[in-house]
């Protein structure tokens, strides 16, 4: 009996030993790719919120550091989108905020006159799929391409429609962008004023 108990102790160490040092060189292979993933992901966040639709992997990369420029404007990390002749078409700013189930952070890409949005990608959120977690559907997505700003609040619309079970996050995607707006649009205003 005692040899049975020992032996249980032994092997679940042993296996325990192996299955743990197994997931660890797993974990260090394929670390380099999952960052590769994620900044990928990233940066096809930014190009997406500025309105460029490259369709490879090597495509978001290469678009990503032609037309991508990051600065920082009152501690917030600013994307611009510039041209071959450095002129800046529009910005990409963070957004965050709490959704209906924690923290929704994601882009919302501007126009350099700070007049038209140009769209928006959540990169992280807890809403409910197949409700809430339809706002990284495209169809959702894409109706904020072309919203003036030159009257905020932004408010929903025919054009501009919530998501059908999901008022509560819908609303919080507007009061995030709304409230985006309203503490960043004045600075990059007098920041593109300086550029020019």
């Amino acid at each position: 009996m005692r040899e049975g108990y020992f032996y249980t102790i032994g092997f679940t160490f042993v296996s325990s030993v192996i299955l743990t040092t197994i997931l660890a060189v797993t974990n260090a292979v394929y670390m380099p790719r999952i960052n590769q993933n994620e900044e990928i992901a990233f940066k096809g966040a930014i190009l997406y919120v500025l309105d460029m639709h490259p369709t490879t992997k090597s495509e978001v990369v290469s678009m990503f550091a032609e037309s991508i420029q990051q600065f920082q404007l009152a501690g917030i990390d600013v994307y611009a989108r510039r041209d071959e002749n450095l002129v800046i078409h529009s910005y990409a700013l963070p957004l965050q905020g709490s959704g209906l189930w924690g923290m929704m952070e994601g882009y919302v890409g501007v126009s350099a006159d700070s007049q038209t949005l140009l769209g928006i990608e959540f990169t992280k959120h807890n809403e409910t799929p197949g409700l809430g977690g339809r706002i990284d559907e495209r169809i959702y997505k894409e109706q904020f391409r072309g919203v003036p700003l030159g009257n905020l609040p932004i408010v929903h619309t025919e054009d501009l429609n919530a998501i059908t079970g999901a008022t509560s996050t819908s609303n919080a995607v507007l009061r995030i962008v709304n409230d985006t707006m309203n503490k960043v649009l004045p600075k990059l205003e007098v920041h593109h004023e300086r550029r020019d």
